[in-house]
């Protein structure tokens, strides 16, 4: 048996699915003399996969799949992989489009899929005439997972670190998304940058679905392989992973992207702008920098790196 270690840290509303998932995809892959063994990070474990990796002491798997963005937009944790790396990103032919032209990045880095965040919101006319930076009161949501950390990057790109301080002082942050959503729902805020899964619950009467003006903001995943495994044992996995049916399921229940050219379905986000910090300037961002802004704007917040050296 060939074994491969698989880390997991992906999509959490849909987590139970996932698991079986991978569960009878691991008795499939026995049959193919593969021994896969999948370690879950994120929302109900005891950590997210960032802080984890960040640990002077993590073993390092043979495989990542992660919508954790840390672990790929932090030098300090992906650097441990950087080098290690197979160039995984045309291991199997991708959906081409606006939204996989804006997730693109180290060709070690295979996208996978992306969650769209849009407006649900009381006032679609302010949606329309409001850029993301002037926003005053409006509800987002998932403090230390990759949904208020992009929207902050994408602002501090387009805007400056300036804007994206002031953007959180007016702001009502949500330790999730889902928290977001239901500030929109029990009128407690007027508009919410949410996961459009739950914007798609408006009713098109109180309640509405928008699209940002610079687009819909998009938090992608990515898989990546270190050549601590046999190259083919690594493709066999990632094929087996990011299949029809995986992509069927995330399209049909979290309206989600997918990158993968596995299926003819579709998020009904894909027609819309779209738009997320790019590599280039994600490059650029050291992490020191952007921490010491977070946390102090937002007190529940933590850096990874933080956490561990205070353990």
């Amino acid at each position: 048996m060939t074994p491969v270690l698989l880390y997991w840290n992906h999509i959490c509303v849909l987590h139970p699915q996932e698991k079986a998932f991978l569960t009878r995809l691991t008795e499939t892959l026995r049959a193919a003399d593969i021994a896969l063994e999948v370690r879950y990070f994120g929302l109900g474990y005891p950590e997210h996969m960032s802080e984890y990796l960040a640990r002077p002491d993590a073993v390092l798997p043979d495989l990542i799949v992660s919508a954790d963005l840390e672990v790929f937009e932090d030098p300090r944790i992906f650097g441990k992989l950087q080098g290690t790396l197979y160039p995984a990103a045309d291991w199997i032919p991708l959906r081409s489009g606006a939204a996989l032209d804006a997730v693109k990045r180290a060709p070690e880095l295979l996208p996978f899929v992306s969650i769209p965040l849009v407006y649900h919101t009381r006032e679609p006319d302010t949606c329309a005439q409001t850029a993301l930076t002037d926003w005053n009161g409006l509800a987002f949501g998932g403090i230390n997972n990759s949904a208020v950390k992009t929207v902050v990057k994408l602002v501090w790109e387009q805007s400056g670190m300036e804007a994206a301080r002031a953007l959180l002082a007016r702001s009502h942050i949500a330790d999730m998304p889902i928290g977001a959503f239901q500030t929109v729902r029990q009128a407690r805020a007027q508009t919410a940058l949410v996961p459009s899964i739950y914007a798609l619950r408006a009713d098109g009467t109180n309640t509405f679905l928008c699209t940002p003006q610079e687009g819909a903001v998009l938090i992608p995943s990515y898989l990546c392989a270190r050549t601590s495994a046999p190259e083919w044992a690594l493709r066999q996995v990632t094929e087996a992973i990011l299949c029809r049916e995986l992509a069927e399921f995330y399209v049909r229940n979290g309206d989600l992207i997918v990158y993968p050219d596995v299926t003819d379905l579709h998020s009904k986000q894909e027609d819309r702008p779209v738009c997320c910090p790019s590599a280039a300037w994600l490059s650029t961002l050291a992490p020191e920098t952007f921490y010491a802004m977070y946390r102090a704007a937002l007190p529940a917040a933590h850096d990874p790196l933080a956490r561990t050296e205070s353990a």
